[in-house]
């Protein structure tokens, strides 16, 4: 069953906020579906202790499969294959984030440093490779080694960033 969601940025407001004045007409022309339908996934949807109109949408049937897989699986990974094909229609890509830990500050920072560090190291073998041994050409390889470290590097660069929003809050 779908639940509804409790935290500022619900599925429904995203909806509401993302579809202007007139699109529920064409969309649901695209969808073959009604109107109405297209603009009940910007209301809050239908309880039994409530009274409203809404519909669950897309994005609530999107976020029940991620909580179905997380369910059975005990982790989201599954379901990241969605989050990169969404990605990639938005023109972005999307990056698992490693797992919050709760070591020390420098710890962390010697961490996304050590990683970053890594990461340099696997583009210099990258531009080597395509400048100098074999110009042109990268082996299939030495991209996927690239492609992973520069994914790495993204997650600890977003860790670095959430630490510091934490910090400044303070």
């Amino acid at each position: 069953m779908i639940q509804r969601e409790s935290k500022p940025g619900r599925d429904y407001e995203i909806m509401d906020a993302v579809l202007k004045r007139g699109d529920a007409v064409e969309l649901a022309r695209q969808l073959s579906c009604s109107p109405q339908l297209i603009r009940s996934w910007c209301r809050a949807p239908e309880t039994d202790d409530d009274f409203s109109t809404g519909k669950f949408g897309p994005l609530a049937r999107l976020r029940t499969l991620i909580a179905m897989i997380k369910d059975d699986d005990g982790l989201p990974d599954r379901a990241f294959p969605i989050g990169q094909y969404i990605a990639r229609q938005l023109g972005g890509i999307f990056i698992a984030l490693p797992t919050k830990s709760s070591c020390a500050d420098s710890e962390l920072m010697n961490r996304v440093s050590n990683v970053l560090k890594e990461t340099g190291q696997a583009i210099e073998e990258v531009r080597i490779a395509w400048c100098e041994n074999s110009p042109g050409k990268i082996e299939p390889k030495e991209g996927l080694v690239c492609r992973n470290e520069i994914d790495e590097a993204i997650g600890a660069l977003v860790l670095l960033r959430d630490w510091l929003d934490l910090k400044e809050g303070m």
